[in-house]
Order: structure tokens, then C-alpha cells, then sequence
């Protein structure tokens, strides 16, 4: 059976993007059962190293151009992606535009899916870095800590909680990694990316979101993808270039104080379309947070999510 995987990337004024889509093809066991959609926000004056060079060489892509001035920001253009592209392919990858995969990175990922025996199964973590040296290193082990919340915010502040050993299985996690998520394409439509969302908040609120559709989040137990990362790194943001982002960015809190159960608001352009956008029915948010460690409104963080853990026996817990 032919299972493709459609690949999501939202790009930003990156010059990385052709070498993260070379990699994609380049590095699959099989390129001709990929599908990659692509938004390339551009300055069309001067982002002339942010396209991709002899696109029609690579039957794969299906990319849409537009003024970097139109966009809405990160969780907008990921949702724009799969609006526009995905056609129900079997499986998804959305990966940010600055990254590297491994050799065989379609037969790995799929593989270790199906090991997990759970139909609603969701691989993601941050994903290794690299840097300008292009060194690659596959070493150690990361799945997600929280610390902290953000500065007058009931987002929890992810890192990545680092192990030199490798577990033997994929191991499950409370958050997702908006640069690196694997699973299945019914996921997309069944979880679709919130457009009105747009930075701090999208892992949280997805993570959130998926696990009370009954989907169940797993750290991979091998490196396939690797993010770029220096702290030289000026490449262009959003927030830099459009005046109009704090607006974006205050509703799009608002947003996430609604729909993790921090504030009741009523505001009419904050709720907009959550009955397509808001929790699952399948477990509750109150599960959700004994599952996580994490309670958003009165902004407690167990000892258990600070170590990386999670609770399975939520359901018996009390706070």
C-alpha cells in the first residue's frame, strides 16, 4: 500500500527554505510518495535567496508566493498550508523551514508510528540543533520540561529535557513542537490549526487540543530531524516587520486564556470559530492538566512536569 506523507512547511523570509525542501527529497526512501505544501512569505524585492530555485524539477512541491506584509503570522500561514494543499494523504510532517531530516526519514518515521499500536499516535519534540557548522549531532535524547510560566501569561514556558540515553520505545509527552509533529493526516482535519493563534501559545493550546481529541503525543526515541539554531541567527520575523503584530498577538492570548480555561471572555472576535478550533470531547481539560503537570489558571507546575514526566494516572489524581 502506498502511504504518502504530506509535508506542511510555512516559510517566513528564509533563506533556509531550499535546503530544508532538498533535504526533505533528497533524504525520503521513497520522494515520489511525498507531497510538500509550502506558503513562502517573501519580500520579493530583496528576499531573492528565500525562493526556490528550479521548482519545477521537483514534482513534489505545491507552494503558494505572498507579500510578506499579508501574512498573519506562524499559526495563520501553517493553517494556509493545509487549506490549500493537503489532500488526505495518509500521513503529515510539518516542519519548520529551517531544518534538516536523515537518511530515510519517511521509512523511520512511519515505522516508528506503527511500532506505537495507536492509531492516534502523534510523534514531536524539539527537534536536535545545528548551526552554521552543519554539524549534526544525534547523541542524546529530548522530550519536553516546563519550568516556567511566560511573564504575565498562562502559557508554560517548554524546553527540552535532555537524556543521554535513548529509550527503547518512543516515550509520551504532554506537549507537541510546532517544527517537528509526525502523525496522521486525519489529525489535520480532525485537530485543524487555529489561523487566529498566533506565536506563544500554538504548542500548549495544540498539545491541548490533540490530546483531548484522544490523541496521544510520543518524543521519538531516534534523531530524524534536526532545527537550525545560532544566537547570531537575524533572519527576518514577523513581529519585526509588521506594525500590526502586538494586535494580533493580544487577541491571539486572549484566545488561549479561553480555551485553556484561565478567563471566561466574550468577547466576540476572541471566540471566533472555536467550535472548529476549541478543545476535544474525548478527555477534558481538567485530565489534561493531571496529565501534564501543568494547571493554567491558577498557573501550577507539578514536580512531575519539571522532570519531564507525565502522569498516567490522571484519572485517580487529585491537585
Amino acid at each position: 500500500m502506498k502511504e504518502r506523507i504530506f509535508v506542511c512547511i510555512a516559510s517566513y523570509r528564509d533563506k533556509q527554505l531550499e535546503r530544508t525542501v532538498r533535504s526533505v527529497i533528497e533524504n525520503a526512501e521513497h520522494p515520489e510518495l511525498i507531497d510538500i505544501g509550502i506558503l513562502n512569505q517573501l519580500n520579493f524585492k530583496e528576499d531573492k535567496n528565500c525562493v526556490i530555485s528550479e521548482v519545477e524539477k521537483y514534482p513534489q512541491i505545491n507552494q503558494s508566493l505572498i507579500d510578506y506584509r499579508e501574512s498573519k503570522g506562524c499559526c495563520w500561514a501553517r493553517n494556509y498550508v493545509y487549506e490549500n494543499f493537503f489532500k488526505n494523504q495518509k500521513f503529515i510532517l510539518q516542519l519548520d523551514s529551517h531544518c534538516r531530516v536523515s537518511k530515510n526519514w519517511d521509512r523511520e518515521l512511519k515505522n516508528m508510528w506503527k511500532g506505537l499500536n495507536d492509531k492516534k499516535a502523534v510523534i514531536s519534540h524539539y527537534a536536535m540543533p545545528f548551526g552554521d557548522d552543519e554539524i549534526f549531532r544525534n547523541d542524546y535524547f529530548s522530550k519536553f520540561k516546563v519550568l516556567k510560566f511566560f511573564d504575565n501569561s498562562p502559557i508554560p514556558f517548554l524546553e527540552g529535557f535532555t537524556s543521554w540515553e535513548f529509550p527503547e520505545r518512543p516515550v509520551k509527552v504532554a506537549f507537541m513542537a510546532g517544527g517537528f509533529v509526525f502523525g496522521p493526516g486525519k489529525m489535520i482535519k480532525e485537530v485543524p490549526y487555529d489561523p487566529y493563534l498566533y506565536f506563544y501559545g500554538e504548542e500548549s493550546v495544540y498539545a491541548a487540543r490533540l490530546w483531548t481529541n484522544g490523541y496521544n503525543i510520543y518524543a521519538p526515541n531516534k534523531t530524524l530531524v534536526w532545527h537550525y539554531f545560532e544566537k547570531s541567527d537575524n533572519r527576518p520575523r514577523h513581529w519585526n516587520d509588521n506594525e500590526g503584530w502586538s494586535d494580533l498577538e493580544s487577541l491571539s492570548v486572549a484566545r488561549c486564556k479561553s480555551i485553556l480555561g484561565v478567563e471566561n471572555i466574550f468577547d466576540f472576535e476572541v471566540l471566533w470559530a472555536l467550535d472548529k478550533y476549541g478543545l476535544g470531547k474525548e478527555r477534558t481539560l481538567e485530565e489534561y492538566e493531571r496529565f501534564s503537570g501543568i494547571f493554567f489558571k491558577e498557573q501550577i507546575i507539578k514536580d512531575y512536569a519539571k522532570n519531564g514526566e507525565v502522569n498516567e494516572n490522571y484519572k485517580d489524581y487529585e491537585k
